[in-house]
């Protein structure tokens, strides 16, 4: 069992607070992972991965755009020889709608490629309205009209063929049909013949039954006939019961090497792709057979449910396509993105932080020094269970450390892992997670004692699935947070050593049961008047001051190009906070769905340090070396209780920890005086034990 722990050591960038809602993403603290630096370790994971390419920059090289329908994120990626670069303020400049699935083809032939996503009225398109190295979208179509400007629906889980099959310039539309389900239908682009320019805007009635086949089930096709056994070629009525409603993957690229484009195709419920040959024309295609092998590269891999593939720079790339948890049909979404070249080899997963599924982080500690516990689903041998991973942080550097033990036997998916000291100062050590029991899941909560993972109840409070936890002290008494999966925060005070927890209220901070706001999670900043951040299924973070006296939310920002953003976060996102060690604003660590990790690091003041001293020594009392950081650069000493110089002419930089060894110190009380560099003095006293 792998797990992750981080300690941390970073300079401190700002020393005073202007808020707690602006932040930028951070893209250069390492993480290494099995010996290994990774290239992108903040890019959130991926589990399902609709892959376009487009050149983004103006370089001449095509970035990867990962559409993400599982956990409804976008990300970008761009590509420095067999090395992938996470830019994740790039995904910014995209339609904030993407939704089902993602099309990137030039429809009006500038040479940019431009945008196709779902919506419930079929197909919307975007203009690239990108010039040099700002990147920009505008909308070209709400959706793609028939010539007669009725909708052309289409299923928001099939990957649609969106490509010039005619050759006249305009971009042609091949969908699975909306109605009926597992058969092909051809929309013909009318834009040249009506005006003499490429458009999008209007296409001829379907052909029907295109290439002659319907899909009847993983590994039946029926050729020249429906599925009924009615002849094809008699142009049979459509049927209106509908076969299948679920999804359906589209590559359309000569295989065999005749000239003609053949299908390779995937569909929802199926383990394997499938190679239809074709033995007609680009747009009048005939298939009359399939293979689950590809001429020259032999058999094609399997996978526990429905992927995608994609043709990139000559390479046949197999991703998952699934919307699925990875409990349903046991798929290791760590490993869901492939090169096949009769072989399978992992691509760009390998070079970011990609733990499967559900990655939810807690931190203990300040920004120069701490660890990260990391609890995620995760798939071996087809079986699906949480694990607790760690990593040490040192010298600007994550590395991977020893593992928690006796998790595993616990069968628990969906851990929280969490540590809390009560205000009897004891520190309670716990997680909580899902078992199924008799097939029925059940929400449960553990604590270590004694090494062993014990269950914990708590009267008074009885878990829900999906709650998510959150303890904290306040006014000298115990409090929870518990974030509901529908959307709804309770608020309790709790005994532990009644083992008893009381509502205090419900519906708290007027957040409630809603189904535009599922997936609720908090995080909490600790303090006299503590702080509380938030994010449900939106993506969107926000940030409550003082939120046991008052209500008002704040939208958190990124700073990305002079601008703000609102977050665009994916459908689950789970938040733990890195606070500052003189009090400012923490950064933040983000758990995804896709398992992986975003950090966001907390803007820089615009407040000069001048307008006060801060001086922090810690661990205080100590038994060995002591750190001492302040928010102004000056000369320390150290003097004892008797009032002699033990340590001088310490240079202290603003906002750099320092050091210093003081486990050979007679035990007692010691001094540390600092003057900055404005002649300001502080003094600090310290223990030595």
């Amino acid at each position: 069992m792998r797990r992750l722990l981080l300690l941390f050591f970073i300079p401190l960038l700002s020393l005073t607070s202007r808020g707690q809602t602006t932040f930028t993403f951070d893209k250069s603290t390492a993480v290494n992972l099995e010996g290994k630096t990774l290239s992108s370790p903040w890019s959130g994971g991926i589990n399902s991965a609709q892959i376009q390419t487009i050149d983004l920059n103006g370089d001449g090289a095509e970035e990867w755009v990962i559409w993400d329908i599982n956990s409804r994120q976008l990300s970008v990626f761009e590509k420095s020889g067999e090395e992938f670069i996470h830019q994740p303020e790039w995904a910014y400049y995209f339609p904030a709608d993407i939704s089902g699935f993602l099309v990137l083809a030039d429809f009006d032939a500038d040479g940019k490629k431009d945008l196709f996503t779902s919506t419930a009225r079929g197909i919307k398109a975007y203009q690239n309205t990108s010039s040099g190295n700002t990147i920009s979208f505008e909308l070209a179509q709400d959706f793609l009209p028939l010539d007669n400007g009725s909708n052309i629906q289409a299923n928001n889980l099939d990957t649609p063929l969106i490509q010039d099959l005619n050759g006249d310039g305009d971009l042609d539309l091949v969908i699975f049909n909306f109605a009926s389900g597992d058969y092909l239908e051809f929309y013909e682009n009318t834009s040249i013949d009506r005006k003499g320019s490429p458009d999008i805007d209007g296409f001829a009635f379907p052909v029907r039954h295109w290439g002659l086949f319907e899909i009847c089930a993983c590994g039946d096709i029926s050729f020249g006939q429906t599925c009924a056994g009615i002849d094809l070629r008699v142009s049979p009525a459509e049927n209106t019961r509908i076969q299948h409603a679920g999804g359906h993957s589209l590559l359309y690229q000569d295989w065999d090497g005749d000239g003609i484009s053949d299908l390779l195709l995937g569909r929802d419920e199926c383990d394997i792709l499938y190679f239809l040959p074709n033995k007609g024309t680009e747009t009048d295609p005939l298939f009359d057979e399939f293979s689950t092998s590809l001429p020259s590269l032999g058999a094609l891999p399997r996978f526990p449910i429905f992927h995608n593939p994609e043709l990139i720079d000559g390479n046949l790339i197999i991703s998952s396509n699934s919307n699925e948890a990875s409990i349903v049909y046991g798929v290791d979404f760590s490993q869901s993105i492939l090169s096949f070249d009769g072989n399978t080899s992992p691509i760009l997963q390998d070079q970011i932080l990609d733990l499967g599924e559900n990655t939810r982080p807690f931190f203990l500690g300040n920004q120069n020094g701490g660890k990260l516990y990391l609890s995620a689903n995760v798939t071996r041998e087809g079986e699906v269970l949480g694990e607790i991973l760690e990593f040490d942080f040192q010298n600007g550097a994550f590395e991977e450390s020893l593992s928690l033990s006796n998790v595993g036997e616990l069968g628990l998916t969906e851990i929280q892992y969490l540590e809390f000291t009560d205000e009897s100062n004891q520190t309670h050590r716990l997680l909580t997670g899902i078992r199924f029991e008799g097939n029925i899941p059940k929400q449960r909560i553990f604590e270590l004692l004694n090494n062993r993972w014990t269950e914990l109840e708590l009267s008074g409070y009885e878990p829900n699935r999906g709650d998510y936890l959150a303890f904290f002290n306040y006014q000298n008494q115990d409090h929870l947070l518990v974030a509901a999966q529908n959307g709804g925060l309770d608020l309790y005070k709790v005994d532990f050593e009644n083992k008893s927890a009381q509502s205090l209220e419900s519906d708290f901070l007027g957040f409630q049961d809603n189904p535009a706001n599922r997936n609720l999670t908090v995080a909490i900043k600790l303090g006299d008047q503590p702080g509380l951040y938030t994010v449900d299924q939106r993506g969107i973070l926000s940030y409550i001051d003082n939120f046991m006296e008052q209500s008002q939310r704040e939208e958190v920002q990124i700073q990305i190009g002079g601008e703000n953003f609102t977050t665009r976060l994916g459908r689950n996102t789970w938040i733990t906070l890195l606070p500052d060690v003189l009090g400012g604003n923490p950064d933040l660590i983000l758990g995804t769905r896709a398992g992986g990790l975003v950090y966001l690091k907390a803007s820089e003041s615009t407040i000069p340090p001048s307008e006060g001293i801060q001086l922090i020594i810690y661990p205080n009392p100590t038994l060995g070396p002591v750190k001492v950081i302040s928010n102004q650069s000056g000369t320390g000493r150290i003097v004892n209780a008797l009032g002699q110089v033990i340590l001088s002419d310490i240079s202290l930089e603003a906002g750099q920890e320092l050091e210093i060894q003081s486990d050979f110190y007679t035990p007692g009380l010691y001094i540390f005086q600092l003057q900055t560099n404005n002649r300001n003095s502080i003094s600090k006293k310290f223990w030595v034990r």
